[in-house]
């Protein structure tokens, strides 16, 4: 464990605040255009996916019909290849669309944990207190930038990486599926690693290998690991049954551009019917709609929260007080950003879907009549 302390002048923290004001007017301004661009790619992209399935046609993953050549096609059928895949440091050779090997090394990770405290004068100390734990990491984690570096230091590079294979040519009936199909097929199972020549890889890593179930382990005791030690785990994506919805393009597939805007190429594992393909894609955009809703919300009041930093700085003479300031600051940039993203949201949407604003402005209308009515009622 490490400490780090550092205290910072209120003269600085004023300097630093008046600076972060311009952060704040950019993120205010990326809040705004985030939620029109966010909108505006919902729609469209939901417009988009209606618009696919009206005019998806169905047919047959065999014979392609050129007559079908530019339209929008669905069909499901065995994704299939004749492509064997090879990991021959493991003795592993599939014929399958996808072989992964996943290596993850035991390494120290450093941990920060950072207290602030406000002091008198309006100067501000700031407390950094580094841990250390060991994890499994597929990534190097650079140890010579730790703050304590006695006893915590790992390896400089991965004795081997994690790597994905896709096999070239993957085909649905007469089909011949584009790399942006092929990578969408994921159902994978483990591989059995107990073919390997445990003896090679011993010579490799100049470590003692051995299995930990269908996996590898690269060191003395799977149980009690030691940094630097591997774990080395494969799966494989085998032919399976996929449904597809596409544009056909001669014996093919690419995206659909569909004339709301946004691109349609979709793939689902199993065999799905068109509208539910559609379905689950429109609640993916949902889903990601109202995530973009958040992030663009969480910029607008972080903004104005910095927009007002100053004044709680100013206020952090006596800490006691500037406390108080921020929490008011705090409450103010909470309620002016959620009022100033809902206007946006509700111009946007009246940029975008009028009907529906215009819609949502009568019911809040008539939701505050009804209210001012039940007070009027009240009062009498």
């Amino acid at each position: 464990m490490a400490q780090e302390i550092k205290t910072t002048s209120w003269g600085s923290r004023v300097i630093g605040a008046l600076w972060g004001i311009l952060l704040g007017i950019a993120l205010i301004v990326g809040s705004f255009i985030l939620v029109f661009w966010n909108e505006g790619h919902s729609l469209h992209s939901a417009q988009s996916l209606q618009q696919t399935l009206h005019v998806l046609v169905t047919v047959p993953n065999a014979p392609i019909d050129p007559k079908n050549n530019l339209k929008v096609v669905y069909f499901n059928g065995l994704a299939t290849t004749q492509d064997v895949l090879k990991e021959p440091l493991f003795n592993v050779s599939e014929t399958a669309i996808k072989l992964e090997r996943k290596v993850e090394m035991y390494q120290w990770q450093q941990n920060t944990k950072t207290k602030t405290e406000k002091n008198a004068g309006g100067s501000e100390t700031e407390v950094t207190t580094y841990t250390y734990s060991a994890i499994w990491s597929t990534n190097l984690i650079n140890s010579s930038e730790f703050k304590d570096q006695t006893g915590h230091q790992n390896p400089t590079h991965m004795p081997l990486q994690s790597t994905t294979h896709y096999a070239p040519s993957v085909t649905v009936g007469d089909y011949s599926l584009p790399a942006e199909l092929i990578k969408q097929i994921d159902n994978a199972t483990n591989v059995d690693l107990s073919k390997a020549d445990v003896t090679t890889l011993q010579a490799k890593f100049n470590k003692a290998v051995q299995m930990d179930g269908n996996d590898l382990y690269v060191g003395t005791s799977p149980q009690s690991p030691t940094i630097g030690d591997l774990r080395i785990s494969m799966s494989v994506v085998l032919p399976q049954t996929v449904s597809i919805i596409a544009q056909q393009f001669e014996k093919t597939l690419q995206a659909y551009m569909a004339p709301a805007g946004e691109s349609v190429i979709l793939l689902e594992m199993g065999q799905q019917t068109p509208q539910h393909m559609i379905q689950l894609e429109e609640s993916k955009n949902t889903t990601m709609t109202w995530l973009l809703r958040g992030v663009s919300l969480l910029m607008m009041v972080i903004g104005i929260a910095l927009l007002m930093q100053p004044v709680v700085i100013l206020a952090d003479v006596i800490p006691f007080f500037g406390s108080i300031v921020g929490f008011g600051t705090g409450l103010i940039a909470f309620t002016c950003g959620l009022s100033l993203w809902a206007v946006a949201t509700a111009i946007a949407w009246f940029t975008m879907r009028p009907f529906w604003a215009i819609g949502l402005i009568v019911i809040i209308i008539a939701v505050c009549y009804l209210l001012f009515l039940l007070k009027k009622k009240k009062a009498t």
